[in-house]
């Protein structure tokens, strides 16, 4: 498939350290950013446009929950306790400056950590900087949010569950204890956790299917359909013929992204049960598995009425994101 995602960066340089994980574990909780910048200045225009930047609400979900929650310290206030934290956004001021600066830095301090430094000569200079560049920020700290749930999924794997997906699917995926098998058939499988608080459950569907051509598979229209086809063969309501569905009012955010290298469409919208009360938010992607000609549909949805679900789907796209195709088949582990 010859198709080409660019990645629009603005002028973020990201610097890599091959010594990542032989540093100390990055500290801080889900979705959290620590904003080092001076209090005048945070509690005025510039903390707005800091504020307004990460603060943003999440698309597609129930209810406004924004991308981050921010918490801010003075310069003179970063010392070696907040020197770990994951997420970590600096503003300084120098007016000597005739432009802006930006350098952002992979794992400076701890692992794995995203830490990005904006060096401005006044608030129109970071108001620019921002708008020009918030949607890059974000998904660089959103990546190194993903990491750090890949990472905790690897130190307590369901070894049954990932044996059935990569027998079933050839494809290895770093399933979570919690999660189980709860329906499996040629070419499809559901990952389900439920039960672990009242009212909640959270869910990935994996799907197989023969790569046709970019133009049909990767068209908004026909995931749709695809998705809404998936859920209603396979995933039912509470009553008898009710069944999952995409809320009909209500159409997906598409987006063209890069899914670990490779060239993907992301949907992002709401799921209903069909004459039923159930509902929550869901993020699909779609990608070509090129060298064994199979698009691949990962489906991942939250149903928590009673509960913020921000973090909860982070967690869900956290493991579609640890799905790979497997170069060889391997010995199962042992479970």
């Amino acid at each position: 498939m010859q198709r080409i995602i660019i990645l629009l960066i603005g002028v973020i340089i990201v610097s890599c350290t091959s010594e990542g994980p032989r540093k100390p574990s990055a500290s801080g909780r889900a979705g959290e950013m620590l904003v080092v910048m001076n209090k005048a200045r945070w509690e005025g225009q510039a903390g707005e446009y800091v504020r307004d930047a990460f603060m943003r609400y999440v698309p597609m979900l129930p209810q406004a929950e924004p991308h981050f929650n921010l918490f801010q310290i003075e310069k003179s206030g970063f010392t070696k306790l907040f020197e770990s934290h994951r997420n970590i956004f600096m503003v300084e001021f120098d007016p000597s400056l005739e432009r802006g600066r930006i350098e952002a830095k992979r794992d400076p301090w701890a692992y794995p950590q995203m830490v990005i430094n904006v060096t401005v000569p006044n608030e129109e200079s970071l108001q620019r900087i921002l708008a020009n560049n918030a949607t890059s920020f974000i998904g660089h700290y959103l990546a190194t949010e993903r990491e750090r749930l890949i990472n905790a999924y690897r130190r307590m794997i369901n070894h049954q569950a990932r044996n059935a997906i990569r027998t079933n699917l050839n494809l290895d995926v770093i399933v979570p204890e919690g999660y189980f098998v709860a329906k499996q058939e040629e070419n499809f499988v559901w990952l389900r956790q439920t039960g672990t608080r009242e009212e909640l459950e959270l869910g990935m569907l994996i799907t197989v299917l023969p790569y046709v051509h970019p133009d049909r598979d990767f068209d908004p229209h026909n995931i749709w359909t695809r998705r809404d086809s998936i859920t209603r063969a396979h995933i039912p309501g509470t009553f008898p013929d009710t069944y999952m569905t995409t809320y009909p009012d209500i159409p997906p955010l598409f987006n063209e992204i890069n899914f670990n290298d490779l060239y993907a469409m992301e949907a992002r919208g709401l799921w209903r049960v069909k004459d039923d009360f159930m509902g929550g938010p869901f993020i699909n992607i779609t990608w070509v598995d090129e060298k064994n000609s199979r698009l691949i549909n990962l489906d991942g949805f939250v149903y928590a009425p009673k509960f913020d679900k921000r973090d909860y789907l982070r967690q869900v796209e956290a493991m579609m994101y640890s799905v790979k195709v497997l170069t060889e088949q391997p010995e199962p582990e042992e479970t």
